[in-house]
């Protein structure tokens, strides 16, 4: 079969590999379509180390498979099936979360588990979409350890593939959402999903938000009526407004990794009850509740996915990824 393998930046080598074999605790899958992550363009551009990418593993992490070899202790998958692998625990190695083997054609799941190392996607879910449920985990488990509650109000920094999933998640569980971004073509795909936006380039954050969202009072006096913001964007900035424009009782969910460590006063909080989260990996109910979003077909989600190539395209592939402006979710496609 034939296997991406990363080794190192701008060095993607192709190879034929035996064909994988699974024990009676385990199954094979063919890859259908894999999306690209932030993570791939960045192992490729500047070194893997920071994100877990190492020389000589196979390349891949977010991909829809469809099992082509079941081991007999293995129970609730047949061969025919459509599965999306959880990075986590596909390799049973937490060390190998992003190289699991996205962009070979065949890759071996040990000690395979329903609803632990795989999921059954549904018929209702086409085949491009079903490669961005590991992304949308992502963005879903940001909003989703919020606690969110239906009519409240929302801020997401960030109209990139992790910041949209979240807002849609946000979306589907009753709130009303405010999109922030500054580039204009991807404001304009969060508004096709149902939001409402906010371009920094040309907007004042905290006049247009009040005017979407209403008024409150804040540690520092006027404030914006948002009760959950989420930051898929990274920048210390996202942080500063959070702190100076948030009322009292915001919470805040950090998703986006900052390049440079954070800063912020920790008064406001102490005395206005406001919240930082973390929201660490996402579980059971996330991938659930992300798997009947998109079966649910109530957002257009497909129009996160910019760009298409196929398996021997990888490298232009991740070259086009890289360029943010232009691309969302890149998706590689094996049938």
């Amino acid at each position: 079969m034939k296997a991406a393998i990363y080794n190192g930046v701008k060095k993607i080598d192709f190879v034929e590999l035996p064909m994988p074999q699974c024990d009676d605790n385990g199954i094979v899958v063919k890859n259908i379509c894999a999306s690209i992550c932030g993570s791939d363009v960045t192992a490729y551009n500047y070194g893997g180390e920071a994100v877990m990418i190492y020389p000589g593993f196979e390349f891949g992490h977010e991909m829809v498979s469809r099992v082509v070899k079941v081991g007999k202790n293995v129970e609730g998958i047949k061969e025919g099936d459509r599965v999306f692998p959880v990075p986590q625990f596909a390799k049973n190695d937490y060390t190998r979360a992003a190289t699991i083997g996205g962009f070979s054609e065949y890759v071996e799941i040990p000690q395979c588990k329903l609803n632990q190392s795989v999921y059954i996607v549904p018929d209702e879910i086409e085949d491009e979409l079903a490669s961005i449920i590991e992304p949308f985990t992502v963005g879903a488990n940001a909003a989703m350890r919020l606690n969110i509650e239906a009519g409240k109000k929302a801020i997401v920094f960030g109209a990139g593939a992790i910041g949209l999933t979240a807002a849609v998640t946000l979306k589907y569980k009753g709130c009303d959402v405010v999109v922030v971004d500054m580039l204009e073509d991807r404001l304009k795909v969060a508004e096709t999903l149902g939001m409402m936006t906010c371009n920094l380039a040309t907007e004042d954050f905290a006049a247009k938000c009040t005017q979407l969202l209403g008024g409150a009072y804040g540690f520092a006096g006027p404030a914006i009526d948002c009760d959950y913001y989420i930051d898929a964007a990274g920048k210390q900035s996202v942080l500063d407004s959070f702190i100076g424009f948030g009322k009292g009782m915001a919470k805040i969910s950090l998703v986006g990794v900052p390049h440079q460590p954070l800063q912020f006063n920790a008064i406001p909080l102490i005395y206005t009850g406001m919240q930082i989260i973390g929201p660490a990996g996402a579980d059971d109910e996330v991938i659930r509740t992300v798997i009947e979003i998109l079966a649910s077909h109530k957002f257009p989600m497909q129009n996160i996915i910019t760009h298409t190539f196929s398996q021997d395209q990888l490298v232009e592939a991740l070259e086009q990824a890289s360029k943010t402006q232009e691309a969302m979710k890149v998706v590689i496609k094996y049938e």
